[in-house]
């Protein structure tokens, strides 16, 4: 297995799909490679791109919000994205470039070895799903609901952008990192072996 900054270089000079020609730069995951938590977003926003680190915009502001309120330090997460580099303008990312970007989510999930892995919205759904080898409903139908797959729980949540479009569903986005948190306690301290 690569090293993470191995790994980073990798996604930094990485020519695999056409967001390499749009981009200011790649954006490589971000946080604790012990965690328990591996959570998925999109695509980097223009923040993320120009400061080189997923979730440092208005999304992450809310995700940052959100986990302090279910006792969970972003220091003790791992977050990426299902694609590396930003979309022209600012679109979600089409399913080729997901493909191209999943051996490098792929290698994530390998190192990180997260018990619980959230992926935020549906491009990151697919993404994890092309993974993973596993057919994912649309997060409309499967937000906040724990899926047991090869050995991950998997607890799809809407991606925060959406929820910052959208403030009626913020309740029950809000429950959904508690409901994370409160599956991590539930699963205990991991076992040394």
């Amino acid at each position: 297995m690569i090293p993470f900054a191995e790994m980073c270089d990798r996604i930094l000079i990485c020519k695999d799909c056409d967001l390499h020609l749009y981009r200011r730069r790649a954006v490589c995951g971000h946080g604790s490679p012990e965690s328990d938590l591996l959570f998925i977003g999109e695509a980097p926003g223009r923040t993320e791109e120009m400061e080189g680190s997923p979730f440092v915009g208005r999304s992450g502001k809310l995700i940052d919000s959100v986990l302090r309120d279910a006792g969970i330090g972003r220091e003790e997460i791992y977050i990426t994205n299902a694609v590396k580099c930003r979309p022209k303008n600012g679109a979600s990312p089409r399913i080729v470039e997901i493909r191209k970007c999943s051996p490098y989510l792929r290698q994530e999930i390998e190192m990180v070895r997260p018990r619980i892995i959230v992926p935020m919205g549906n491009s990151a759904l697919r993404a994890l799903g092309l993974v993973l080898n596993q057919r994912f409903p649309k997060i409309s139908e499967i937000a906040g609901k724990r899926i047991r797959v090869q050995g991950y729980e998997v607890v799809p949540q809407y991606h925060p952008a959406a929820i910052l479009r959208n403030p009626k569903k913020m309740e029950s986005f809000k429950l959904n990192f508690l409901s994370v948190s409160r599956i991590l306690r539930e699963l205990g301290p991991r076992s040394q072996t």
